[in-house]
This record gives structure tokens, sequence and C-alpha cells, in this order.
């Protein structure tokens, strides 16, 4: 059973539960079936790149995991799944292919070759379709498989077996963190392959308690429960979670932005995962990171009941070249320079998109211990 939150942490789910669904609500669009629009500036408008299709996977993960049926925000399960897949082939983007396995078979909507089919994605060779993924994507397609194999007569054992494999591959035992991509990367990804955000992190630490659990894996729980032990070693004084992290020596390689999904709800799942897998119990670290979306740097709220949102993040107010300037040197393995300095220019970024709701939904349950029905946790 994963590990019982706290009372504080309930509460807050608790109190944003409403405020999540009925931005999802405002999120989902008609006309496309997708969960497209975000609120920017604190204005609605269209979200940008692949948002439209990891924003609407991690939807009706949210929904689903939450118990809520697709009609109380609009949707008709059928034709969102449909218009999702079509997302996948339009974009060209197979790293989003495991969030939809992951959302279709907790829906047990299409089998799982349609899926594919109509994605124009095939795994019929698992290595060569994982090894030009960022680590946060085979995370994703690790979680979907293993979900998957929990609906009867699935045959995707083999292909997980393998996905399983990579992410464990990705896995330095001497830092207890994860690469950020793999040596048969593009060279946009290898170029930062020791450059490795929260995603790359939590997300393998999520999928492999999740093959933990579902096989009785134990290499899986282990690099789970020593890569989430490092992570909150790491863990800022106030709750944070920083934003890049270097898998050569184990420690920051840059703090800010400091993301509220991934404390309200990315970190906390997947602790929570860890725990449930028989891993170490890190509720306090959980509660802190709630507590960071009130008592944070700036000592803003960023529940925003006026609007009815939580913000994004906070994020140091900088220059384009700035910006570059603190990347090349994570890239380059240095230290951020004047971080005293950035800390002091920071500002709260005035965004919200629709996963962000769905994970706060999909975290909640867990944190409620709502049952899980076709979920691993």
């Amino acid at each position: 059973m994963p590990a019982r939150a706290t009372t504080e942490v309930t509460a807050f789910h608790d109190k944003v539960a409403t405020l999540c669904l009925d931005r999802l609500k405002d999120a989902f669009n008609p006309a496309t079936r997708l969960f497209d629009r975000q609120l920017r500036d604190g204005q609605w408008g269209s979200t940008i790149g692949t948002e439209d299709l990891t924003s609407t996977a991690i939807s009706l993960l949210g929904l689903h995991r939450a118990g809520i049926e697709p009609g109380r925000v609009g949707l008709d399960l059928g034709p969102t799944v449909d218009a999702m897949c079509a997302a996948v082939k339009r974009h060209g983007y197979p790293g989003g292919i495991g969030l939809a396995i992951w959302a279709n078979a907790v829906w047990d909507a299409l089998p799982l070759d349609t899926l594919l089919e109509r994605s124009g994605v095939s795994l019929s060779e698992p290595r060569d379709l994982v090894a030009p993924l960022t680590t946060m994507e085979t995370a994703w397609l690790l979680s979907g498989l293993v979900h998957e194999c929990k609906r009867p007569g699935s045959r995707a054992r083999t292909t997980k077996d393998a996905v399983l494999a990579e992410l464990l591959a990705r896995y330095q035992p001497g830092s207890r963190l994860f690469l950020h991509a793999s040596d048969r990367a593009p060279v946009r990804h290898r170029l930062r392959k020791y450059v490795a955000n929260f995603a790359d992190q939590i997300y393998s630490v999520q999928a492999l308690a999740f093959a933990a659990i579902a096989d009785n894996h134990g290499a899986a729980r282990d690099a789970a429960d020593r890569a989430a032990a490092r992570l909150v070693e790491l863990q800022g004084p106030l709750g944070q979670w920083w934003w890049h992290y270097n898998p050569r020596n184990g420690d920051v390689a840059q703090s800010f932005p400091v993301y509220a999904v991934h404390q309200h709800a990315m970190a906390p799942m997947a602790l929570m995962a860890v725990a449930a897998a028989g891993g170490t119990d890190q509720r306090d670290a959980v509660t802190l990171s709630h507590r960071w979306i009130k008592h944070n740097e700036l000592g803003v709220d960023l529940l925003d009941l006026r609007t009815g949102t939580i913000w994004r993040d906070i994020e140091p107010r900088e220059s384009e070249l700035g910006r570059l300037a603190t990347h090349s040197r994570s890239l380059l393995g240095m230290a951020e320079a004047d971080l005293d300095k950035r800390r002091a220019r920071l500002t709260v970024n005035r965004e919200t998109r629709p996963y962000e709701w769905a994970w706060c939904l999909y975290a909640g349950a867990i944190a409620a211990g709502q049952p899980r029905e076709s979920h691993v946790v």
C-alpha cells in the first residue's frame, strides 16, 4: 500500500480538487476533442507544441485515477482517444506514445495494436524506438507498458522488459541519478546527457516503482528507492525540487525555475509509488514539498483561489542572454554563477497547463487512498 499521506497533504488536495476539475473543463476543447487550452498571463489561450497531446493523455490519467467520468468535463472518451492518437501522428512525436499507451490502458479503450496503428508508431523494435528518446519519455513508455500488461491478453511483456532494461541502463549507481539521454540519442539530447531535468528523474522513479510492484522486480525497486532518496537529500530547505541535476556527480546543476506541479503532484505521486513498492516512506519530504506552494522564496501563495488555479512556477526574471549563460554553464558542468542575484530577481510565472491540474487530481487520489482500479498505484 502507498505510504499514508499526512493530514496537511490530504487537506491541500481536498481544497483544490474541485478547482482542478473546473479548470480541466475549461481546458477541454470540444472542437479538437483535446485538452489544448491553458492559462497564460492570466488569460486563456492555446497550448504550444506537443502540449495538446501530452496534456490530453495526462488529463485522461488524472480523471481516471480520481474516478471522474469523462462526461463531467464534456468529453466523449472514444473520440478523444482517437484525437490523442492523431496528435501523436500529426506531431511526429513518438516520445509521447508512452503517455498515450498509459491513458489508453487504464481506460481500456483501444486494443494496443489499433492505438499504435492510429498513432503511426511501431513497437516491433523497442530498443530502436527508445534509443532517441529522452529519459522522461522512456519512463513514460515503461509506465504505459506496465499498465498495458495489466490488461487481459496483453502481448506487451517482451517490449516492456526491453524498455525496463533501457531505463535501468540510464540509472547511474554512483550518483543515484538518471542520465538525460542515451549515447544513441540525437545530438541535441546527447549534448546534455549529464544535464538531466527533474522530469527525467521523477518519472523514472515512478516508472521503476510501477515495474517493481507489477513484477516484483528487485533491481527496479532498488534503483527507484535509491534515486528517490538522493532527490530527497538534494531537496531544498523550503521543500524545493530543483530544475536540473548532474548525474555525473549527483549534484544540482541548475536550481530555478521551481515548478508547482513538481511540488504538489509529480514528486509526491512518485514518492508514494516508491513506498507502495516497498521502498522508503518519504512522507515528510512530500509534506514539505506541498508546503512550498504557500511558503516559498517569495512568500506568495501560488494557489490563487480568485483566478482558480495554481500558478506554474517561481523563476528568475532575466534576459534571454542570461538564461543562455546559465544553461551553458550547466552543459559544461559548472556551478550556477551569481546564484544570489538570480534569487533576488525571482518572480511568479502566471501560467498553468492542463496536465498540471490533471496530475494534481492523480496525486490527490493516491494520497486519499482511493481505489486504484486499473492503476498500479
